[in-house]
């Protein structure tokens, strides 16, 4: 009964049809080595992403009220939820590294010439798709690094020439960043940005399916020598750099999670905002070029590089594929890689001097809230320190200003003391209603009882 079953369903949909043409019956170059598994590391990533994205969509609220506690009580409560997320986070890092790392190897072995021109199109279509999904995805914690990342990156954005303020104002949905940013970049996170990378990467298989896996260091009209078959050779190799990157990510993600800071709130005016790191190289450029005009720097030059790699394919007359024999090339794409690598060191390593803000207690009354947005808004924090027994030290510490763990005041004798402090370093607080000292006085209270 069983065997009847399985012929009636592989009559119905060729499976075994499918699995002979593009696994069992292939026999790819024996020049295949274990360079060619990264592109199915990124796709078998890409597939993680998709599963941790739907678990986290499950929790995550899409709104500037809630989003953001929607993610705290994600990894509070959630089985395994402080995992997915972290997963999902160091996913996009993965991704990024593995798509870049497979376009240079693609670059190298001359992989795009004649007859893959249209497979190296996709590959820089995808490549862009998962830029994109990096960047929308980074505001949606809403805290403080994604709200001002994302506002400096929509700002850069706006300076490119004839439609830059056209794009920020569909991006913000406004004319500056709130809940219709939200909104948006969720959307273009969770069904935009996917849908057209999923067709994309169709396009990009079935290229591949078609003209095959491209022999090393032959010229373009050389099939190679064909090799052992796909199935189980290669099959191994992919699966085993994707086993080995899958576990990376879950140890990375069970060890750090994933970061998440205060809440996003536009009077942090003294936040100093990086972008994530994939984005560094472009951020260090435009702060150390400033002497150069914005719209050269975002919009000229790397348009530029970009029309390079799309008309690559049609400029590069060379037949030879061998990178010996492509020196120039060869010399482009070393100088290529080393600049990246290095411009995104030099942005990484140019640190903001930003404190870290505790974020608010979940669950507070509105008493202990509105305590807690006044002292951040006040910027208590730029003096005080909080240092709970578990977890980061919060605040920066000045000069004589207490931790507000050693504050031993009720709030009413608080709410006195910030009326006229006497001291010539903190000042007085008589713009604060009485009832808004209290609540400062309640919230530093609050801390004292965890």
């Amino acid at each position: 009964m069983l065997s009847s079953l399985i012929r009636f369903v592989d009559s119905r949909l060729g499976l075994s049809d499918l699995i002979r043409s593009t696994m069992t019956g292939k026999r790819p170059p024996a020049t295949t080595s274990w360079l060619h598994t990264l592109g199915f590391a990124a796709l078998v990533v890409f597939a993680s992403q998709l599963m941790t994205g739907i678990a986290l969509a499950f929790h995550y609220v899409p709104s500037a009220d809630h989003a953001y506690d929607s993610i705290r009580i994600l990894e509070r409560d959630a089985v395994w939820g402080r995992f997915v997320r972290g997963l999902h986070h160091w996913g996009a890092s993965a991704m990024v590294v593995l798509v870049f790392l497979h376009g240079v190897r693609v670059f190298m072995h001359g992989a795009y010439k004649k007859p893959r021109e249209l497979t190296w199109l996709l590959g820089l279509g995808l490549l862009a798709m998962v830029l994109g999904l990096g960047f929308t995805g980074y505001l949606l914690p809403w805290d403080q690094k994604a709200y001002f990342a994302t506002k400096v990156g929509v700002g850069i954005a706006s300076k490119a020439p004839l439609a830059g303020e056209t794009m920020k104002h569909v991006l913000y949905g406004g004319d500056e960043i709130g809940p219709n940013t939200l909104n948006r970049f969720f959307a273009l996170h969770v069904l935009v940005l996917p849908g057209a990378l999923i067709v994309l990467l169709a396009l990009h298989l079935q290229q591949i399916q078609r003209h095959g896996i491209t022999p090393v260091g032959s010229d373009v009209d050389d099939p190679g020598t064909p090799g052992k078959p796909y199935h189980p050779h290669h099959t191994f190799k992919e699966a085993m750099v994707a086993a080995v990157v899958i576990s990376l990510l879950c140890v990375i993600a069970a060890k750090f999670g994933a970061p998440l800071e205060a809440e996003a709130s536009a009077a942090d005016t003294a936040y100093d905002p990086r972008p994530d790191w994939y984005f560094a190289a472009p951020f260090f450029l435009l702060h150390e070029l400033a002497a150069v005009p914005e719209s050269i720097v975002i919009f000229w030059i790397p348009a530029l590089f970009g029309l390079t790699l799309v008309l690559l394919p049609f400029v590069d007359r060379n037949p030879s594929r061998d990178p010996k024999q492509r020196r120039v090339a060869r010399t482009a794409g070393v100088v290529f890689v080393v600049a990246v690598v290095g411009l995104t060191a030099a942005g990484m390593a140019n640190k903001p001097g930003n404190y870290l803000t505790p974020p608010h207690p979940l669950g507070a009354s509105p008493e202990i809230r509105e305590g807690y947005d006044l002292v951040r808004h006040q910027d208590c924090f730029s003096c005080h320190t909080y240092s709970p027994t578990s977890g980061p030290v919060y605040g920066r510490n000045k000069g004589d200003a207490p931790d507000l763990l050693d504050i031993d005041m009720e709030p009413d004798e608080l709410a006195e003391f910030l009326l006229d402090p006497e001291s010539d370093t903190m000042p007085a607080y008589k713009h604060l209603s009485e009832e808004q000292r209290l609540a400062i006085g309640r919230y530093i209270q609050s801390l004292q009882a965890k």
